[in-house]
């Protein structure tokens, strides 16, 4: 199968993507307590030489925003100077520089975030249900918090990245504010689905207000829970539209609280994961990137063909083969170590373990 679509060029505004590829934000877990890019970071991004855009991985905010304890930070100016490296990294390898701006809200730990308490929309309805580390956020809370995205927006754009990627999705923060199963709020911000988008609709103009046109505006949207008391899908795409309407650049798709297995067309030969993007897709006039499953370069080709997204996402092939963009654009799809999509994936907990890096090269511990 000719591969010819994922080769295409794509203007965003005056942004221009050498290809349709992608690399998401993937953890890689290597920093320490001081947030700080270090060393494997920019060799870690320097080998995966390839997508047309790479998003650096989910970088916090907040301090009391961390995830884990060797997350990237983007919440003091003391993380320009390393962060421009990799931006600067990145750009090298011809890709557009992406970051991924992100809170873990009650995803977060004492033990992740230097002692301070997890903060959540709402305490009843929280990713941990009575955690008792968990404080519910006040109005207070919710404007610092988008006062901290908006200057870690700033930061983005001075450390060069052109691509500002904020986390809506996978039961983090502004996930969690969508959701009705992590937000039971009575206020401005919980109830109704006008109420629930709130957070990220002024998030987005807030960072909007601050960079301009300095850099592309872009949400990782979670459309949909798998329980059904959660976000319909219905009320998923009314929020990607709202979403354009409030200044978003593009849009990357994913699920909220997990994706249901039935997201149609149930005979698709894509997983219900990459088929939430192109039930977004005819809904909005603005780029969608898709991302779910895609192991092999000709199932990204035939997602952009049939218009099923405009962009494709490739996560764990790249993990498994940090060459497989190259190949892929240059006609060596043959060549590339395929993920056997391990379930769960040996990668993010013990790299050395994921049996196609054994196969190729145990590529961190070389790096």
């Amino acid at each position: 199968m000719s591969t010819t679509a994922i080769t295409n060029e794509l203007q965003i505004n005056t942004i221009t993507l050498k290809n349709r590829i992608v690399m998401p934000p993937l953890v890689i877990w290597e920093s320490d307590a001081s947030a700080e890019v270090k060393d494997i970071h920019r060799k870690h991004y320097a080998s995966c030489a390839g997508p047309g855009l790479m998003i650096v991985e989910a970088t916090t905010v907040s301090p009391e925003g961390k995830l884990h304890k060797a997350q990237l930070g983007i919440f003091e100016d003391r993380h320009i100077p390393g962060l421009k490296d990799l931006a600067e990294t990145i750009r090298n390898t011809g890709a557009v520089p992406g970051i991924q701006l992100h809170h873990a809200g009650g995803r977060a730990s004492r033990e992740s975030n230097w002692g301070l308490a997890p903060l959540a929309p709402s305490l009843d309805g929280a990713v941990k249900p009575g955690d008792p580390e968990c404080r519910e956020l006040t109005i207070e809370d919710i404007r610092r918090i988008q006062g901290d995205f908006a200057d870690a927006a700033e930061r983005a754009v001075a450390a060069g990245f052109q691509v500002l990627e904020l986390h809506g999705a996978h039961a983090y923060l502004g996930s969690q504010f969508l959701s009705p199963l992590t937000n039971t709020r009575t206020d401005q911000y919980g109830g109704s689905l006008e109420n629930r988008m709130r957070f990220l609709l002024e998030l987005l103009r807030n960072c909007r207000e601050r960079i301009g046109d300095q850099a592309l505006l872009s949400c990782r949207l979670g459309v949909i829970d798998q329980n059904p008391a959660g976000l319909s899908l219905e009320e998923g795409i009314e929020t990607a539209r709202r979403l354009e309407a409030a200044g978003a650049d593009l849009l990357h798709i994913s699920c909220a609280h997990k994706v249901p297995d039935d997201v149609p067309p149930a005979e698709s030969d894509y997983n219900p994961l990459f088929r939430l993007a192109a039930a977004v897709k005819p809904q909005l006039s603005i780029p969608v990137i898709g991302v779910g499953g895609i192991i092999d370069p000709a199932q990204a080709d035939g997602a952009l063909k049939s218009g099923m997204a405009d962009l494709v996402a490739v996560g764990r092939g790249i993990l498994a083969d940090a060459g497989w963009a190259a190949k892929a654009v240059s006609g060596r799809s043959d060549d590339i170590a395929r993920c056997l999509q391990c379930s769960p994936c040996f990668w993010y907990k013990d790299p050395e373990k994921c049996p196609r890096r054994k196969q190729t090269a145990t590529r961190l511990s070389e790096l």
